[in-house]
């Protein structure tokens, strides 16, 4: 049976990277994306990642949906990862955050409330509530992924960045590796790949970005070692092609 407890963390790390990066005046553009899900190389699901404008700022939110019996005895529920977030200064700031993580007993759920006026973030989960303390370059999993894109965008090396996840602060660092051609969408994407690798982790995330996309990823795998075992396959996007500006 897959196990909930590796594959909800790994299904929203990969959830939070289906953001699209921000234009030169800060406005980001929305859109509704849809993912193959599949675990050790077979499909367990389908995932809808949607982005639009809000009064406050922008709205992520993503919904997984297990497909087939064995995936579904582990994900009775959708998972779910909503994002509320700001363009302050040029750079995407959180403003809220939840994560339900589709099982019945919903151990890893979590929901984060950002107060950059008092300087300190809310952590909600099983344990507890814990107050963290926020710097200028802190994020949640969404906007941490939207940092790494704008800085694709700007053709600028990704530098690191921190995450608030599980009441800690975690570091990610990025490394470009190559260029790649890659499938997706019924349509062939000149892609960039990038390796995302948390400090202490044994576990790493590739991703293959597609600049007319504007950096949405097409394709994220999550490994350990040389073994696949996550990955997400774009099968359709509305809102980013040239095609679709103006709608």
């Amino acid at each position: 049976m897959i196990g909930a407890k590796h594959c909800a963390p790994a299904l929203a790390c990969a959830a939070a990277l289906l953001a699209a990066p921000a234009a030169a005046d800060d406005e980001i553009a929305t859109y509704v994306a849809q993912y193959d899900v599949e675990y050790k190389g077979r499909r367990i699901g389908e995932s809808t990642q949607s982005l639009e404008r809000t009064d406050a700022g922008y709205r992520f939110q993503s919904v997984t949906e297990a497909r087939g019996i064995i995936a579904r005895l582990a994900f009775p529920r959708p998972l779910v990862e909503e994002s509320l977030f700001e363009m302050h200064d040029g750079a995407p700031r959180p403003l809220e955050f939840r994560f339900e993580d589709g099982t019945r007993k919903g151990e890893d759920n979590v929901s984060i409330q950002f107060d950059w006026t008092s300087g300190t973030a809310k952590v909600t989960s099983e344990e507890g509530t814990t107050d963290l303390p926020l710097t200028p370059d802190v994020h949640d999993r969404v906007t941490l992924q939207i940092a790494l894109m704008l800085e694709l965008e700007a053709k600028a090396a990704p530098e690191e960045h921190d995450l608030i996840d599980d009441a800690s602060i975690k570091t990610y660092s990025y490394e470009v590796v190559g260029e790649e051609t890659l499938a997706a969408n019924d349509e062939t994407y000149e892609t960039i790949k990038v390796v995302q690798q948390r400090q202490g982790s044994s576990r790493h995330m590739i991703l293959w970005l597609a600049p007319e996309l504007r950096h949405l990823p097409v394709r994220i795998e999550q490994r350990r070692g040389d073994e696949t075992l996550m990955a997400f396959l774009l099968e359709s996007v509305q809102g980013l092609s040239a095609s679709d500006e103006g709608k």
